[in-house]
């Protein structure tokens, strides 16, 4: 390979395990997980990975599904950590994926995902964790007005319900 393409070559170790999304709201010590999502691939998946044909043609390709078991609550410890640490703010989602051990990986952070209200991964875990689309990004802008006190005031007087 790097013959060929004359540059450095990056490998990583294949990550065999399960497939995980935490979705995130909030920023440092207030950050709150709305839960973790289990990407499963079905028959029609492309090659068992998340490929973007899966994830915009998701129907019919990967089912998803709420998780928490020990797996999918070390992927969410693991995933509040790391957004922590790296300073994200307001919400996003962290991908992740186990290992041969069963250890979760993360794969990356994604502070700026998107809010599609059908195909974005952060609105399709938060409807599954009973969480309107509205409700969302009010958690999302609350989370920038809180870190913005002097813009919170005049926004909030003049946003609708």
């Amino acid at each position: 390979m790097i013959a060929r393409f004359a540059q450095p070559v990056l490998i990583e170790a294949y990550l065999p395990g399960r497939e995980f999304t935490v979705g995130i709201t909030g920023t440092g010590a207030t950050a709150r997980s709305l839960g973790v999502m289990e990407v499963r691939f079905l028959p029609r998946a492309e090659h068992d990975f998340y490929s973007f044909a899966n994830k915009e043609h998701y129907e019919g390709r990967v089912a998803y599904a709420l998780a928490d078991d020990d797996g999918a609550r070390r992927a969410e410890a693991l995933a509040l950590a790391a957004w922590r640490a790296l300073g994200a703010r307001d919400g996003g989602r962290v991908d992740l994926r186990s290992d041969a051990d069963g250890a979760p990986q993360i794969l990356e952070l994604n502070p700026l995902a998107g809010l599609h209200p059908v195909r974005s991964d952060l609105v399709i875990l938060a409807r599954l964790a009973g969480i309107d689309h509205r409700t969302l990004i009010d958690r999302i802008v609350d989370s920038f007005l809180d870190r913005h006190p002097a813009l919170a005031s005049a926004a909030r007087h003049s946003v609708p319900a």
